[in-house]
């Protein structure tokens, strides 16, 4: 199989710094087995995604080229796949869940670097979404269809939802370009510990959401939809709302809660101010990516990509916002979430990695935690705790003001869910990206009050800034 074409940045992310990465170079690079070199930092984008260190580390020996890594993780999804069915007619159905996981996150993994050759780029699609929804059926609670009837198509999402009394707080969720809803799994299931129903969508270019790219320009009308078959539920809260999105699906959730006054918070990881920064600042794989991906050429793309901005509505938000970016990040810049947390008039909070990558995915156990909890204090979610008497212990809501994990800990009570925090990340002074000393990120959290008037010549902060401290 020839590839002709792919994510370039993906295959080989600790050796990108700029523009100059060609598709030659890559190649010559693979032969020579730079994707074993892989270094811990960057092997988290694979294993926080649901892919078995073990798998990976022989995924990557066995990479030469980019048609063997197409190959490679195609090959991985297959035998996880069989797997799965074998636990399933043995009786075994925890194992049958992780094995369908693995083999829908390897064929996630396949497609990723393929835009050019799109058929079978949507046939590993497929394939990613067939494993998913064997093990939705297994998961606890289980993962079923959510259809939202939308002009003349149906936009199909996953609906989780934990299993407690009366409706339930909602947290829509979108995924980037080129990503798939499914690789939300571990953000669904941090929610849904939480007692958060969870409805995941695919965000623009793959899956059945957002077929147009003058959806992405205009997604005020798909978010009226979907919060429209959220109300008509009765077993979800409409009042009690929130999205969340990873890169372009940032921007998406956002624009929708600036156009409905519904939704009760925003959330968004990396997400891009206007999406001319892809256009004119980062990869421009990405620009033959997505003209692909919607099946334009570049010159009908590049005619819309003005229409995708905050510009001129981001003040108009009054949900709260929740914004987060690193300062690695070679797709979305660090510094669109700054202008995001400036631009805006509502009650917002910035939370910036100065040395984490595109999604943040490196220091996705420090992130994923905040994001969660801050989503729950939003939707004004309080956990039931008790003394035994039906009044709480004060100890307990002391340590509530600072966190519930915080007040959880001095209660001597564990959550039995796992953050999977980043383990022994590459410390190599040659790569650069370790998170910080110690292993512990380093951090700047920034909050605005609604309605204050915005900082003035207010710039970001460098990676490498001396007063950047850990939070």
């Amino acid at each position: 199989m020839a590839v002709k074409g792919g994510r370039l940045e993906f295959l080989v992310p600790h050796l990108l710094r700029s523009q100059l990465l060609r598709p030659g170079f890559v190649r010559l690079g693979l032969r020579l087995g730079l994707a074993q070199q892989m270094p811990d930092w960057a092997k988290l984008q694979f294993t926080n995604h649901g892919v078995d260190a073990a798998d990976l580390d022989r995924v990557l020996r066995r990479i030469t080229s980019l048609e063997s890594w197409v190959d490679e993780w195609e090959s991985l999804g297959r035998a996880h796949e069989q797997g799965g069915r074998d636990a399933l007619a043995l009786g075994r159905p925890a194992d049958a869940e992780e094995r369908f996981l693995s083999a829908s996150a390897a064929y996630g993994f396949a497609q990723y670097v393929l835009f050019i050759d799109i058929d079978r780029k949507r046939a590993l699609h497929e394939s990613c979404v067939r494993a998913y929804g064997e093990a939705a059926r297994l998961f606890s609670p289980p993962a079923e269809p959510f259809e939202v009837p939308f002009r003349r198509h149906t936009l199909v999402g996953y609906l989780r939802r934990p299993r407690r009394p009366g409706p339930s707080p909602v947290t829509v969720l979108f995924n980037g370009t080129n990503s798939v809803k499914e690789e939300l799994h571990g953000w669904a299931e941090a929610l849904v510990e939480r007692g958060i129903a969870v409805i995941v969508f695919d965000g623009p270019g793959m899956g059945r959401t957002f077929h147009r790219m003058s959806m992405v320009a205009e997604p005020r009308p798909v978010g009226t939809a979907i919060l429209d078959r959220i109300a008509a539920r009765p077993d979800l809260d409409p009042d009690r709302v929130a999205l969340f999105g990873m890169s372009l699906g940032g921007y998406l959730a956002i624009r929708m809660a600036i156009h409905d006054r519904r939704v009760r918070a925003v959330a968004a990881v990396s997400p891009p101010y206007s999406a001319d920064i892809y256009w004119n600042v980062t990869l421009a794989s990405l620009r033959r990516e997505l003209a692909a991906l919607y099946q334009i050429d570049e010159q009908e793309m590049g005619s819309a990509v003005p229409r995708i901005t905050l510009s001129g509505s981001l003040p108009r938000l009054r949900a709260p916002l929740l914004v987060a970016g690193g300062g690695r990040d070679l797709i979305t810049p660090g510094s669109e979430a700054w202008r995001i947390f400036e631009d805006a008039r509502c009650e917002r909070e910035l939370i910036y990695y100065p040395r984490a990558a595109h999604e943040c995915f490196n220091v996705l156990g420090d992130l994923r935690p905040r994001v969660v909890a801050w989503i729950e204090r939003a939707l004004g979610i309080e956990p039931a705790r008790s003394n035994g008497a039906g009044a709480r212990d004060d100890g307990w809501v002391a340590g509530e003001a600072v966190d519930p994990d915080f007040a959880d800990a001095l209660a001597g009570e564990e959550h039995p869910r796992q953050w999977r925090p980043a383990a022994a990340l590459s410390r190599a002074a040659h790569w650069g990206w370790s998170p910080g000393e110690n292993g512990i990120p380093e951090v700047v959290v920034k909050r605005a009050s609604a309605l204050d008037p915005p900082d003035q010549g207010l710039t970001p902060v460098a990676p490498d800034a001396p007063d950047i401290l850990p939070v």
